[in-house]
């Protein structure tokens, strides 16, 4: 799993970084220099969404996506057990749903041979990332499942050392 931190950081980050950078050559050259650059767009548009997709799977990794706290707080052991299955349950569902839809999208525009308008790039390299980020939340869900079923840990914010955010299951 650090392999895959690894890899799933490093490709988010370089994706962000030279997608920022070529959305700020793109401004440079149009207000600055006077000559659009069109491809830039798609260019950057593209290295964004596939940022943002990997980036699901590393806020999963690290508990940083939104919840909602305040009924789970003040519930008893037997209700946050029952949301905590209906999290994992329903996360692993919508991530196969999401590989499913991904290879469907993916399979279709290889088919149809469709290509972006400026460059020219084919767009089932665009969906691709469905596909890749649905597998990476459906890992990152198995994990977080074994982590509670096998493991009897969860994550909670009132650790005092956040290097081990988990306690025991009740």
């Amino acid at each position: 799993m650090k392999v895959l931190s690894f890899i799933e950081n490093a490709f988010s980050g370089l994706f962000f970084l030279v997608g920022i950078s070529i959305s700020l050559y793109s401004v440079f050259m149009r207000y600055i220099v006077g000559d659009s650059q069109s491809w830039a767009t798609e260019i950057y548009t593209m290295l964004l969404v596939w940022a943002i997709f990997i980036g699901f799977s590393t806020a999963l990794r690290d508990n940083k996506h939104i919840a909602i706290d305040l009924l789970y707080d003040r519930a008893g052991p037997l209700f946050r057990k029952i949301c905590e299955i209906f999290t994992l349950v329903l996360g692993i569902a919508f991530s196969i749903f999401i590989i499913q839809t991904g290879v469907d999208m993916v399979l279709t525009a290889y088919a149809q041979g469709i290509k972006t308008v400026d460059v020219g790039f084919p767009i089932w390299v665009n969906y691709l990332i469905m596909p890749i980020a649905g597998t990476l939340l459906f890992i990152r869900f198995c994990e977080k499942a074994y982590k509670y079923f096998i493991k009897k840990e969860i994550y909670t914010k009132e650790q005092p050392d956040e290097s081990t955010p988990v306690r025991k299951v009740e």
